[in-house]
């Protein structure tokens, strides 16, 4: 007896079946996903790298955000510290204000003026005096010349300020009307700053450094009024600075044209 199809494929669901074919397409598919699931991982690496750059982007949002947060509060702190301690006032009893600031810029305003002026007036005489001068380079450079010797020879001054001082008696002296070349006692004088016994040579180099300051001095041509004149410059200058210094201007610096600076030509300071 032949059963209906129907009725086979009812009782044998894994032959012929199209639904059981289905069935295992559809198990296929599941399949399918599993292998599939290999692939997440990377999927979930993209996405956190993706995280961790917007992350990271967000950190350098915020740090800006931050920085420009607190670079704005300080400059606002200190425009209103600014602002306060700018100005300073104090009544008296008639209710009238004073500006303490304005009237200590009033006064470093005046200082650094009369300053300024002093300062330009001893310039101005300097040049004066130095466009009077017949110094020349050559007998600069002899001065130079002489001092290397001594230094060959191993002979150093006392100490430098002896020897600026000795230098600007030098000038005092010729615009008192001394004539320097030749003058032993200032040539005593000026080899007691190296040596007490000196050798020949040494006699020989001494000698020839101190021709050489006294030709320069000769030749700049001071006189005693144009000592006074920069005493008295000088003398403005250490007023408007402020300092109680009664020391006189160097003299011997009019020669090489270093205003104030005292160095000592023969010194090596210029």
């Amino acid at each position: 007896m032949q059963l209906p199809t129907n009725i086979l494929r009812a009782l044998l669901p894994g032959r012929g079946d199209p639904r059981a074919g289905r069935r295992r397409r559809s198990r296929r598919v599941v399949l399918s996903c599993e292998n599939l699931e290999g692939r997440v991982t990377p999927a979930h690496a993209g996405l956190a790298h993706h995280a961790v750059t917007h992350l990271h982007a967000a950190a350098q949002h915020a740090h800006h955000s931050t920085a420009t947060s607190t670079s704005a509060t300080t400059a606002t702190s200190r425009a209103t510290t600014g602002s306060g301690s700018s100005t300073s006032s104090s009544s008296d009893s008639s209710g009238s204000t004073s500006d303490s600031s304005g009237s200590t810029s009033s006064t470093s305003s005046s200082s650094n003026s009369t300053l300024s002026s002093a300062l330009q007036t001893l310039h101005n005489d300097i040049q004066t005096i130095e466009l009077a001068s017949d110094t020349t380079v050559g007998e600069l450079t002899a001065i130079r010349v002489a001092f290397q010797a001594l230094s060959n020879d191993g002979l150093s001054p006392s100490s430098q300020s002896a020897l600026r001082s000795f230098e600007n008696s030098l000038v005092t002296a010729y615009a008192s009307g001394t004539t320097l070349a030749g003058d032993a006692t200032l040539l005593s004088q000026f080899e007691g700053l190296y040596t007490s016994s000196p050798t020949t040579q040494e006699t020989t180099d001494l000698t020839n450094a101190y021709n050489a300051l006294a030709a320069a001095v000769t030749s700049s041509n001071i006189t005693s009024a144009d000592l006074t004149t920069i005493n008295a410059d000088w003398a403005a200058v250490l007023a408007a600075e402020g300092s109680t210094s009664t020391a006189t201007y160097p003299y011997f610096d009019l020669l090489t044209a270093q205003v104030g600076q005292g160095g000592g030509y023969g010194g090596g300071g210029c």
